[in-house]
């Protein structure tokens, strides 16, 4: 028979993740600074204690414990020790269909969301390998358990990610504002075939003060934070479309068989496999 009291309510999931590449949770010492990094997949930093310098794409962050940043796909990234304070965080980086829109860059966490993360980690080292910060494996007869795991992040992602959890983070200051200055002439002059004393001309500061700025925010020297800019843009114009030749040339390449050569040693694939098929 029949029945036509029920109708169904279609729910589109905001955030599904797919996968784990690395759960960490770790006290950083003073000085410590992380080479900044790009990947194709989301990453999340909680800060559970103490204070941690954010580089988030042109943006640098000073977040307090209780704050949170998450950094989706292609963003680069890096943190260091702020101010001597050894910040404690939890981290984790994970591959999701979809991602909910972001409100804002920097969220606030209760202490019970605080102490939600940390639970969610215990609970992944008694299901999932860890080996250092990656995410190795689902242990043996763990599958549930690790299920478990990822269904808590959804949640604990879910309740953080929405505008009335909008942190209000401090600015690093004037180095900060140097390195957008830097990162702005950087990206304006992607096509051309600078140098550091060119660079630093175009910024209207010494060669020294410039890579000193650029190392501290990114964890590189200028140029490799340079190159590696100019390899993200060749990948994203590869993606949507772009040959290999109309990439090298535009990014200041004159030579394409170079460009293919610092292409696959930036990203470990050649870039007419980047390329969508046609």
């Amino acid at each position: 028979m029949e029945n036509n009291v029920y109708r169904a309510c279609p729910v589109r999931n905001a955030l599904d993740i797919e996968a784990l590449y690395t759960f960490s949770c770790r006290r950083f010492p003073d000085g410590y600074s992380f080479k900044g990094e790009t990947h194709d997949f989301a990453e999340a930093v909680c800060v559970t204690d103490g204070k941690a310098g954010i580089t988030a794409g042109k943006n640098v962050y000073v977040l307090s414990a209780g704050q949170m940043i998450l950094h989706p796909p292609g963003e680069f990234h890096a943190i260091w020790s702020d101010g001597g304070a050894e910040p404690e965080t939890v981290i984790f980086s994970f591959r999701s269909a979809s991602l909910p829109k972001l409100a804002t860059r920097v969220y606030t966490l209760s202490p019970e969301r605080i102490s939600e993360i940390k639970s969610v980690y215990r609970a992944a080292e008694n299901a999932f390998v860890l080996s250092g910060n990656d995410v190795a494996g689902i242990r043996e007869g763990r599958n549930t358990e690790a299920s478990a795991v990822v269904k808590r992040l959804e949640l604990f992602l879910l309740s953080v990610l929405s505008g009335r959890n909008a942190a209000h983070p401090q600015y690093a200051g004037r180095g900060a504002e140097n390195y957008i200055r830097i990162l702005s002439a950087m990206e304006s002059n992607m096509g051309e075939p600078l140098d550091t004393a060119a660079l630093a001309r175009l910024c209207n500061m010494s060669v020294p003060a410039l890579e000193k700025t650029v190392r501290r925010y990114s964890g590189c020297g200028a140029m490799a934070h340079y190159n590696a800019l100019r390899m993200q843009r060749a990948a994203e114009m590869l993606a949507q479309g772009a040959s290999v030749k109309e990439t090298a040339l535009s990014l200041g390449f004159s030579n394409q068989n170079y460009f293919s050569a610092c292409f696959k040693k930036w990203s470990g694939k050649t870039p007419s496999s980047v390329r969508p098929i046609p």
